[in-house]
């Protein structure tokens, strides 16, 4: 029987074989190139892309660092302590160091809280930017472009340290220079070119009553807190999202009057703001100042929030005010949670 024919037989000779070879590798090349071309950069707790992040959250529900055993403290609710500062307010106002004090306290590992005259209210035009600010990464949820877009600072928004008129900034460097800078022209820049629906539905889906076209209304401090809540526990912006703003935060928090009252190395993500306030129709009367602050507090094993404000005659005494009762804030709480752990 004769065999078929072997048409389909191939020589492959040695210079073929290497062409090949090459041709593969040039392939693998440029796959890999696109592979890292198109894999998003992840972001860091430091804000620079392309770094080695320390972790993947550090702001949002940070892992405690002490152990979940069964005599720790951390997840139980603290022994009230209400009292303490509030003995500490009455002395500050017995000595003249300060007219008016207001105090709210929570526990973000059990929900605890307490509050003195938190919910005296808040002239909210300087607390607006963290409102704005979440308007605008929710719409980026939706619409990453949004980030991108190029707004054109005319120096008629106001005058800014760091923009320079005539120039184009993108949002995401606009909200930066917002919250870590406090740029004022930058946030009139931001609320201009924002739809007011989107600002609006932060409020109404928060459960704020206020209304941000009106801005010469006042927010008390409790619902200030409300924010910080919700990103610390990314239960309405995404984890990215909330990462992002509580970063930046974290940023213009730094040399405050409550960073200064804490332990070296302690994180804190907050916002503060100034007022002269007066309190009389007197021209030659004697202005007051009030300071609000208010943020989370990393504590390595109880992260909690808090939030002052403060108004008296002398500004140092009011910094100085703060700076005390949040580290008697603190120190209560480390020590609480350090026993039985």
């Amino acid at each position: 029987m004769v065999e078929p024919e072997d048409r389909y037989k191939i020589s492959i000779t040695r210079p073929f074989l290497l062409t090949l070879v090459a041709a593969g590798f040039a392939i693998g090349v440029f796959v890999g190139a696109g592979m890292r071309l198109f894999t998003p950069i992840q972001t860091t707790k430091g804000g620079n892309e392309g770094e080695n992040p320390e972790s993947a959250f550090s702001f949002i529900r940070p892992p405690v660092q002490q152990k979940d055993a069964p005599g720790s403290r951390a997840g139980k609710e603290l022994k009230p302590f209400r009292y303490k500062v509030n003995e500490a307010i009455q002395r500050l106002i017995k000595e003249s160091d300060a007219d008016l004090v207001s105090v709210y306290f929570r526990d973000l590992n059990t929900g605890n809280r307490f509050g003195i005259g938190e919910r005296d209210k808040l002239l909210a035009a300087d607390l607006l930017k963290i409102p704005l600010m979440m308007a605008y990464f929710k719409w980026s949820e939706a619409s990453p472009v949004v980030l991108r877009k190029a707004l054109l600072y005319t120096g008629d928004e106001g005058r800014s340290e760091t923009l320079e008129p005539g120039k184009k900034y993108t949002v995401n460097d606009l909200l930066h220079r917002m919250i870590v800078s406090n740029d004022q022209a930058a946030y009139a820049i931001l609320f201009a070119n924002l739809p007011r629906p989107r600002l609006e539905k932060i409020f109404k889906e928060l459960y704020v009553d206020y209304d941000p076209q009106r801005q010469d209304e006042y927010l008390s401090l409790s619902a200030y807190a409300s924010f910080f809540r919700v990103l610390f526990n990314a239960s309405y912006l995404s984890e990215e999202m909330s990462e992002k703003a509580l970063r930046f935060l974290s940023r213009s928090a730094s040399k405050t009057a409550m960073s200064s009252g804490l332990p070296a190395g302690i994180a804190f993500s907050g916002k503060r703001g100034e007022q002269t306030i007066r309190t009389s129709d007197d021209e030659e009367a004697a202005a007051q100042y009030r300071m609000h602050e208010l943020g989370i507090i990393y504590h390595p094993s109880r992260p909690f929030l808090l939030g002052f404000v403060v108004q008296g005659k002398d500004r140092d005494q009011i910094t100085k005010a703060i700076h005390d009762l949040t580290r008697l804030v603190y120190d209560e709480v480390d020590q609480q949670t350090q026993e039985g752990s």
